[in-house]
């Protein structure tokens, strides 16, 4: 090989492996995401369920499925549902989502992100929609927001504004009242590219991010049916019973 041909072939390895990783626009890569439910009932300190693997629901009577609903960007829907197969009424309930990720762009350093409150709408247990939410670093070191989330109050507030790059991770939090045995609920985060309200998860070199916005509901139990609807229901049957008889006796 030449001096010349084998200083184009070093030159062109050379660019191949310092090249930056070019990755797609606006995609969003989750490092980890939750649900967390607390409870006065359940003694206050917030059960968990990581994508990473931790459990607090199993054996709690709490049963939990999740469904991964996010496409090859990580825009789309994350859902959990719950069901109280205990015994007692949970009161005073709070969920939480939080999903900690990064904006993947050319330079691929998490810690120049931001994040902006966008719009928040619940109000308390009437309705759908987030009452509160929480923008911090997600580290246990340098954020409060996983014990916020432990402690089932978060604190309405950014602590990585724009201007103030660092890591981001984010939380939506929702007032459920009690729930009854038996009852379902559903929360459902939803990461978009476009706004939908919500947090926004913003990366300052490359100028993208995401949106993520959420709703909860509550489903209905099982009806039981009332004493004295219970009652006619058994007097009814009487009365069929002994129509039938009375016919087969003829």
């Amino acid at each position: 090989m030449s001096t010349v041909s084998l200083r184009t072939a070093l030159v062109s390895l050379f660019l191949s492996i310092s090249a930056p990783f070019i990755a797609p626009a606006n995609a969003y890569e989750i490092y980890d995401f939750g649900a967390f439910l607390n409870s006065p009932t359940l003694g206050g300190t917030s059960l968990q369920y990581l994508d990473s693997g931790l459990n607090d629901f199993a054996g709690s009577g709490i049963d939990i499925s999740f469904t991964n609903g996010l496409d090859s960007s990580s825009y789309g829907d994350l859902i959990w549902q719950f069901t109280n197969n205990t015994s007692n009424i949970l009161t005073n309930v709070s969920l939480f989502g939080f999903v900690d990720a990064e904006v993947v762009e050319n330079t691929n350093h998490f810690d120049n992100e931001y994040g902006r409150y966008v719009s928040i709408t619940g109000g308390g247990n009437g309705d759908i929609n987030p009452d509160s939410w929480e923008i911090d670093e997600p580290s246990y070191i340098f954020g409060d927001i996983y014990y916020n989330i432990m402690g089932g109050a978060l604190d309405n507030t950014n602590a990585i504004p724009q201007g103030s790059e660092d890591d981001v991770s984010l939380a939506l939090g929702f007032e459920l009242g009690d729930i009854l045995v038996g009852q379902t609920w559903t929360m459902t985060f939803t990461i978009s590219d476009t706004d939908i309200g919500g947090l926004y998860h913003g990366d300052e070199p490359s100028g993208t991010g995401a949106y993520l916005n959420g709703t909860a509901v509550v489903g209905s139990t099982a009806s039981v049916p009332e004493p004295a609807s219970m009652l006619l229901f058994l007097i009814g049957m009487s009365g069929m019973t002994f129509v039938r008889r009375r016919r087969a006796a003829q």
